[in-house]
């Protein structure tokens, strides 16, 4: 799967479902937490929703900083999860 596709539609995600607010546009490799994107719950929240769009399990040890430190980041970690 190409990791600007999933890019995209993550970015979809977190400004339609988590931001609620279609006039701001998170960029790429903003900071989730600095930003206050991801919580205990958006997390849960988004993890379910790779599951569902992208049908790929995230490992628990994979849900680190270095993977969710922004969407670049996850995008590219669900990339490689999905060529394995």
């Amino acid at each position: 799967m190409r990791e600007q596709v999933i890019l995209d539609t993550l970015q979809g995600y977190v400004n339609d479902r988590i931001l609620q607010d279609t006039t701001i546009t998170l960029e790429p490799d903003a900071s989730l937490l600095e930003w206050g994107v991801l919580n205990s719950i958006t997390a849960v929240q988004l993890i379910e929703f790779i599951r569902k769009r992208f049908q790929v399990d995230v490992p628990p040890e994979e849900v680190a900083g270095r993977n969710f430190r922004d969407l670049r980041s996850i995008a590219r970690l669900l990339a490689q999860l999905s060529a394995q």
